[in-house]
């Protein structure tokens, strides 16, 4: 299903086919109410026109519309190079994938192709009396223009940096929470090792990827069960957002000495491999366009720093959802009804991720000393629901900024003030100064 949801997701066409498809269906529709005159006495007169001014009504229309669909267009390629300049070029699949963009599209798109296959049918012989077809017209151009109005004040506020992080980090949280819906179930386990998982198979065999491309989506349930009905484990060599060439082994099969002998072709349907990262199934990803669009806030280029804060602190936020549901295990494990472990998946463990989400701002904000106080506050968000594990590294983390930051610039003021964030940090994660 989520295969399915992705695919949907990366067609900008699917949308506007629809409703183009609806258009034609319904033009089809009126035309037959027309020519059979099925409209007479139960439409009220005033909403039925002679064939002339149909023509009229129709021709404008069709005009004003692929005027308008020509203007969305050209607006959505402007919104598009603003979000690569100015944001980060992994955020253009937010505004296109924005349900909002493709759905004002395909009502354009619909309402032209109404209005052109009602004009190409609008005749004096063809029809014997006054038609429909022009009121309905003009009811889907109000309906164009509505939207049309609503894209524009879409496009004003998707350009708006803080609109974008929270959209970004809602997508992220939602990631998470499918996570811990998984993880809280009794038939995962997350482990530190592979051997943990318990598997006692005789034989094993790899399994190569077919194809290249980063690791978008893994259907684990549909793999599991597959290993269950073959009695087989097998392990998951990768995480999402990997890049894998079919010189990767993508799986290890460990096996009783029997296989199905296309098994390759097999796991490689349990596999979705693109040409850019998905979040779908990888929070970090949506984490790093949070930390792309931070980078960019603050380059000489821009030097906007506060909107670097803002980053900082919504991704704070994600990560302290991030620390609350996931522990530091390398592997998560998958057991079947009965208990039987049959696969091993992959995981970055939870203090990478803290490393590698802070790591490049640390450094290109050690200039700034609003940007480390902001890093502070976003280590105090993820101090409240990190484990002890965690909460040593999240001070570590703390010490690593600090080196990296130049103190020499900080003045009276400044030290008060940091020493201040530095007693909160240190009360929150239980660490002795």
């Amino acid at each position: 299903m989520r295969k399915v949801v992705l695919r949907i997701r990366e067609s900008m066409w699917l949308k506007p086919v629809i409703y183009s498809v609806v258009a034609f269906l319904l033009a089809l529709a009126v035309i037959y109410i027309d020519h059979n005159e099925l409209a007479q006495g139960i439409v009220p007169s005033f909403l039925l026109t002679n064939v002339d001014l149909a023509q009229t009504i129709l021709g404008s229309i069709s005009g004003a519309l692929l005027t308008m669909t020509t203007i969305t267009f050209s607006t959505i390629m402007v919104v598009l190079t603003t979000y690569s300049s100015q944001f980060s070029p992994r955020t253009l699949s937010n505004f296109v994938e924005d349900p909002v963009t493709l759905r004002v599209l395909g009502i354009f798109m619909g309402g032209f192709v109404y209005s052109i296959l009602s004009l190409l049918f609008m005749s004096e012989t063809w029809y014997e009396s006054e038609v429909i077809s022009a009121t309905v017209g003009v009811v889907i151009a109000f309906i164009c223009l509505a939207f049309f109005a609503y894209f524009i004040h879409n496009v004003a506020t998707s350009v708006q940096v803080s609109t974008l992080i929270r959209e970004i980090t809602e997508g992220a949280l939602k990631v998470i929470k499918r996570q811990e819906e998984t993880l809280d179930s009794e038939y995962t386990n997350v482990i530190d090792d592979r051997k943990d998982a318990g598997f006692t198979y005789e034989f094993v065999r790899d399994v190569k990827c077919r194809g290249f491309g980063y690791v978008q989506l893994t259907d684990y349930q549909g793999l599991l069960g597959y290993a269950t009905e073959n009695e087989l484990g097998v392990e998951a060599n990768f995480l999402n957002g990997d890049f894998l060439t079919e010189d990767s082994i993508a799986f290890r099969v460990h096996h009783s000495g029997k296989v199905d002998e296309d098994i390759e072709a097999i796991l490689n349907q349990y596999l979705r491999l693109g040409k850019e990262r998905s979040s779908i199934q990888d929070p970090e990803f949506a984490l790093q366009k949070i930390v792309e669009v931070a980078l960019r806030a603050i380059s000489p280029a821009v030097n906007d720093p506060n909107t670097a804060r803002v980053c900082i602190s919504y991704l704070g936020m994600a990560l302290s959802h991030l620390c609350r549901v996931r522990s530091n295990g390398r592997y998560i494990a998958y057991y079947d009804q009965g208990l039987q472990p049959r696969i091993i998946g992959k995981q970055k463990r939870t203090m990478d991720i803290l490393y590698l989400s802070f790591y490049q701002i640390v450094h290109y904000g050690s200039q700034d000393f609003s940007i480390l106080t902001a890093l502070i506050d976003a280590y105090l968000l993820i101090g409240k629901t990190a484990d002890e594990s965690l909460k040593k590294h999240v001070w570590e983390l703390y010490i690593y900024s600090m080196q990296k930051f130049d103190s020499s610039e900080l003045k009276e003021l400044d030290q008060i003030y940091l020493n201040e964030k530095k007693q909160q940090l240190s009360t929150v994660l239980g660490i002795a100064l």
